[in-house]
């Protein structure tokens, strides 16, 4: 199967999206993943534990997924932009919120709402955009989209440490509230349509760019692979969620703690980049599970290691591997589904995903409230990426026997 070719200028265009798509979902993500940073200083005004303190990391996870599907849906069947603009809206008003709250039950209801109507519209409906642009570098594409992402869901709970620091909680999620209307409603003017996307929501094909033959039904694809995702990211939630609170508590200032979790988002640009071409090379099954398996035998290295110089190797290494999971399995869900619904196929996925992202921040906690370490938290993230390492030896395989028994013409990828 020859797959379509975009016309050379609106291909171009393309890379605009894959440059503006990690400032969204950077600000928008990036809010929810500060809880890592704002953990010990509400817990400390507040009096909440880590564990309830971090069951808002679940419950904005969670919002995210179900929020993505829809998301997901409406951009498919109208446009990116206006899905973005409203999402944007709601994003700075969910953080400022975020700023006056002062019951858990409303920390609780607010996270729901940054994360299912502000986060969720921006994060689905931007990369099923930038996966609608490319056909035959869709994974490097991708690869340099989620690394910008990386990069600003790290840097952003890193400079939002200095602001607790220096001027207190409440007033970094004003600042955080102030940065999503300045920065991103100028921004979502640049967000424009592919070629592919405008002509399948205009019904003249349903298939897009860079879509494969494949030789398990999309809906079976996508069922398996939202599957596998909870597990391995109920791995990579414990350190994101965790390691600044477990630097902390072995002793780094709180400066030298949050630089391990930037350190984990930084290498991960790289990661990200090296695996999404490393996707359009063997294949985005493949390359996912060499990322799976990468995170799996690290991960409980983080409660072994006490040093400054130890955390922050760690997280390098770490952080080269890990960040290709989510790349690598965007680009899975998006070669096997046609254009017109690439944005709710990605929100299906991400939805399974960031129930593991919230599951495993919460399990973390959940485990060091009762043990007063870390230990069983992380070795229960060792456990999760082995299951999810068992679903993809599954899936490979019987992908490949699928494969055997296609015609040569209708397994070219």
């Amino acid at each position: 199967m020859i797959p379509d070719r975009d016309p050379p200028v609106e291909f171009r265009y393309g890379w605009v999206m894959v440059a503006i798509t990690p400032v969204f979902t950077g600000i928008g993500n990036g809010g929810v993943h500060s809880l890592s940073v704002f953990l010990k200083p509400l817990s400390a005004e507040l009096g909440w534990l880590r564990g309830e303190t971090a069951f808002a990391y679940l419950a904005g996870t969670m919002a995210v997924g179900i929020g993505g599907v829809l998301m997901g849906h409406l951009a498919d069947r109208y446009t990116t932009r206006r899905v973005v603009v409203p999402g944007i809206l709601v994003l700075s008003a969910g953080y400022l919120a975020l700023s006056l709250q002062t019951a858990l039950w409303q920390f609780y209801a607010l996270y729901v709402v940054l994360g299912g109507l502000g986060a969720a519209s921006l994060f689905s409906p931007l990369l099923a955009n930038v996966g609608r642009w490319f056909a035959h570098r869709k994974g490097l594409a991708l690869g340099i989209t989620t690394a910008g992402q990386a990069l600003a869901q790290g840097g952003v709970p890193y400079l939002v440490s200095f602001l607790i620091a220096s001027v207190g909680w409440r007033a970094a999620f004003t600042a955080l509230a102030v940065a999503a209307l300045a920065v991103l409603l100028p921004l979502s003017l640049l967000i424009r349509e592919s070629p592919s996307s405008m002509a399948a929501r205009s019904g003249r094909r349903s298939a897009g760019p860079g879509g494969e033959a494949s030789p398990l039904r999309p809906a079976h694809l996508i069922s398996l692979l939202s599957l596998a995702a909870i597990f391995c990211c109920i791995t990579m939630a414990a350190p994101l969620v965790h390691v600044v609170a477990l630097a902390s508590d072995r002793g780094l200032g709180a400066e030298s703690a949050a630089r391990t979790l930037l350190l984990i988002m930084v290498a991960g640009v790289f990661g990200r980049i090296s695996f999404g071409r490393l996707a359009d090379r063997i294949g985005g099954l493949p390359a996912y599970m060499v990322a799976s398996a990468w995170q799996t035998v690290l991960v409980f290295w983080f409660t072994r290691v006490e040093s400054p110089f130890a955390f922050h190797l760690l997280a390098l290494v770490f952080g080269f591997g890990y960040s290709g999971v989510m790349t690598c399995l965007t680009y899975c869900a998006q070669r096997f589904v046609p254009a017109a619904h690439t944005g709710f196929a990605t929100g299906i996925v991400g939805l399974f995903g960031w129930l593991g992202m919230g599951v495993g921040g919460f399990q973390a906690g959940f485990f060091f409230d009762r043990t007063g370490n870390y230990s069983q938290s992380f070795a229960n993230a060792v456990v999760a990426g082995v299951i999810n390492l068992a679903l993809l030896t599954i899936l490979l395989i019987v992908q490949s026997k699928r494969r055997a028994t296609l015609p040569v013409e209708t397994t070219s990828a």
